[in-house]
């Protein structure tokens, strides 16, 4: 019998500053690394080259939220010091939890926006951080 579950955003638990967030409406994170073919006798590549990786991630909060991390950073949350942020899906259908560490993430920008006929205020906040660990 095939497996007809799949992890979902009801699965999604985000930890982050020592609290999980509640508020959290998506998170987005990925890995980019410099790739070249690296060219020598004749037309086509001989090898890969491989060079810097980079990471980025970003998270989606209710203003709830944001405003409970401006509390806890006591002002603007780009001064906050590096923090990991921990992001496990928590499936109820039997499949196996999965963890992803984002690491020493610091917040890039905060934006603010809202506009007539808006229920509620999704802010979005760019992370820079210097790794990102998989399945751990």
């Amino acid at each position: 019998m095939a497996n007809t579950s799949e992890y979902c955003f009801a699965d999604l638990k985000v930890v982050m500053l020592g609290k999980n967030i509640t508020g959290i409406r998506g998170a987005e994170y990925d890995t980019e690394q410099e790739k070249e073919p690296i060219y020598a006798g004749g037309n086509k590549p001989v090898a890969m080259g491989r060079g810097n990786k980079k990471f980025s991630a970003s998270i989606e909060v209710l203003q709830s939220e944001l405003e409970a991390i401006i509390t806890s950073a006591g002002g603007d949350p780009t001064n906050i010091p590096p923090f990991d942020v921990i992001v496990s899906y928590v499936p109820t259908a039997g499949m196996p939890v999965k963890t992803d560490i984002l690491v020493d993430c610091e917040f890039t920008s905060l934006k603010k926006a809202l506009k007539q006929g808006d229920k509620f205020m999704p802010i979005t906040l760019p992370l820079v951080l210097l790794d990102i660990k998989y399945n751990v």
